[in-house]
C-alpha cells in the first residue's frame, strides 16, 4: 500500500475573504498536527466542476508521490451526492463524486473508491453546507496522517464521469473550443499536437481574430494576438500584455479553427 507524505493540497471554489478555507485547514490540523498544506487555488468560479476539474488535471503531477488532494467544488453539497475518497497513482484524493476527480483519475492506476461515512474520518462539527469542513479536509489530514483509506467507509459502486469535449472534424475541417482561462486572459483550447500532425500550423482563428502561431510573447508586438504552445501541452490564444478573453470577447463557447498552410 502507498504510504502518505504528509501532505495536504487544496482545491476550492471558496475565495479566502472569508474564513471557509482557515476553517478547513484548522479542522485538518486537529486531525493532524503534523500536516503540511499546499493551496493549488481557491480562486476557482462557484461551483465549476469542469474548472476544478482542468486545475486539477493540470497540476496534480507536479506533487511528489503519497500527496493527498482534497478537491471541494460543490454545487450539491448536501444533497445525497457521495463524498468520497480513493488512491490512484501515487495519489490520494478526497472530493465529492460529482466529476471533479474524473479527469485525472482516469489517467491514472485506480485501486477502489470508498464513500466517507465513518465518524472517525469527519471533524466534530455537522452542517448541511460546509462538508469541506465538516467531512473533507478531516478526511484529506486522516489520510495524509497514513490511516488506511478503507476505513473510511464502504466501497463506492460507481464514480461520476466528466469528460472535456474533444476537438471535433480532424480530418478535414478540424474545429475545437476554449477550455479554460488563465488569471492573464490567455485561452487553453482543446488542441494538443497530437491532433494536429504533420499539417504546417499557421495559427488559429477566434471569432473575427487571427491568433499566429508563435514560439513566445515576444515573438509578436505589443497588444498583437499570439497562438502558441502553452506550458499545459494545449495551443492557447493571447495577447501580448494584454487580455484576450476581454479585448477579442472569447467565451469558452468560442469555435477554434486551425488554420494551415496551403
Amino acid at each position: 500500500m502507498m504510504k502518505a507524505n504528509g501532505l495536504l493540497v487544496l482545491l476550492t471554489d471558496f475565495r479566502t475573504s472569508d474564513w471557509y478555507v482557515a476553517s478547513m485547514k484548522a479542522t485538518a490540523i486537529t486531525v493532524f498536527k503534523e500536516v503540511r498544506f499546499v493551496d493549488i487555488t481557491h480562486e476557482i468560479s462557484p461551483g465549476s466542476i469542469k474548472e476544478g476539474a482542468f486545475v486539477l488535471r493540470q497540476c496534480y503531477d507536479d506533487f511528489p508521490p503519497g500527496t493527498t488532494f482534497v478537491v471541494v467544488v460543490d454545487p450539491g453539497v448536501g444533497t445525497d451526492r457521495q463524498a468520497i475518497t480513493m488512491e490512484a497513482g501515487n495519489y490520494f484524493f478526497v472530493a465529492p463524486n460529482n466529476g471533479v476527480l474524473y479527469p485525472t483519475i482516469s489517467k491514472l492506476v485506480t485501486s477502489a473508491a470508498f464513500c466517507i461515512e465513518s465518524p472517525n474520518w469527519m471533524g466534530s462539527k455537522r452542517s448541511s453546507t460546509f462538508h469541506g469542513r465538516d467531512i473533507f479536509a478531516p478526511a484529506g489530514a486522516k489520510l495524509a496522517s497514513g490511516a488506511h483509506i478503507q476505513e473510511a467507509g464502504p466501497q463506492v459502486q460507481k464514480v461520476v464521469e466528466l469528460n472535456f469535449p474533444e476537438p471535433k472534424n480532424l480530418t478535414e475541417n478540424p474545429n475545437g473550443q476554449i477550455l479554460y482561462f488563465d488569471r492573464f486572459g490567455n485561452g487553453l483550447t482543446n488542441f494538443t499536437k497530437e491532433h494536429i500532425e504533420f499539417r504546417k500550423l499557421l495559427g488559429v482563428r477566434v471569432e473575427d481574430v487571427l491568433f499566429p502561431i508563435a514560439e513566445t510573447f515576444g515573438d509578436v508586438e505589443t497588444a498583437a494576438p499570439v497562438s502558441y504552445w502553452g506550458s499545459s501541452g494545449y495551443l492557447e490564444v493571447a495577447l501580448r500584455d494584454g487580455h484576450a478573453k476581454s479585448a477579442a470577447c472569447l467565451t469558452q463557447e468560442s469555435i477554434v479553427w486551425p488554420v494551415f498552410s496551403s
